[in-house]
């Protein structure tokens, strides 16, 4: 149904482009203004019908690649070493054990950028017994232009480097550490 909602739409959309270049055409006859204006009009405002739609893709998009290249990432401001026991079997910190001490935080920003339709999402690693702020996690999703943010927008597009989200998941990794067993003997 929303497809041929969108069908509709776009018939709908093309006979207007259509009819206003046709009428400018009349209006410059009717005027008696020279052709050569008169089709300049036309193609201005036939670039105008092709741009409404599409003019936010390609600043938004180049927008949301610079903000992923300078600041998604992860700022790690202090590690923490914890015994083995803190681990999963694959080497990962297990959060869910390391939950009790530590807390992560996230606070998503939908209006980053609300005309490049950018939303900024920053979790952080935090020490609930000193305040600590041990690391922050930044990634950013992009919902396309105007047109997609408002047909589909629970499809957006995360950093290359971070897809799906995964620096939230790859901060546990940065901050803690496995205890050196050979530090704790040589004690």
């Amino acid at each position: 149904m929303i497809a041929l909602a969108l069908l509709f739409a776009l018939i709908l959309y093309g006979v207007l482009a259509w009819s206003v270049i046709r009428a400018l055409g009349w209006l410059g006859r009717v005027c008696v203004f020279p052709a050569s204006s008169t089709r300049i009009l036309q193609g201005i405002t036939l670039a105008l019908f092709l741009l409404m739609p599409t003019w936010d893709i390609i600043p938004g998009r180049l927008y949301f690649q610079h903000l992923c290249q300078t600041e998604a990432g992860i700022k790690v401001f202090r590690t923490v070493e914890v015994e083995q026991s803190y681990f999963k079997a694959d080497g990962r910190p297990d959060d869910r054990k390391l939950v009790g001490r530590y807390v992560q935080s996230s606070k998503r920003t939908p209006d980053f950028s609300s005309w490049a339709h950018i939303t900024k999402i920053e979790g952080a690693i935090q020490d609930k017994e000193t305040g600590d702020l041990l690391g922050v996690a930044t990634d950013f999703s992009y919902y396309g232009g105007w047109v997609e943010a408002t047909i589909a927008p629970m499809s957006p597009m995360t950093c290359p480097g971070y897809p799906n989200h995964v620096i939230h998941d790859i901060i546990w990794k940065e901050i803690f550490k496995q205890r050196n067993m050979s530090s704790l003997k040589g004690n």
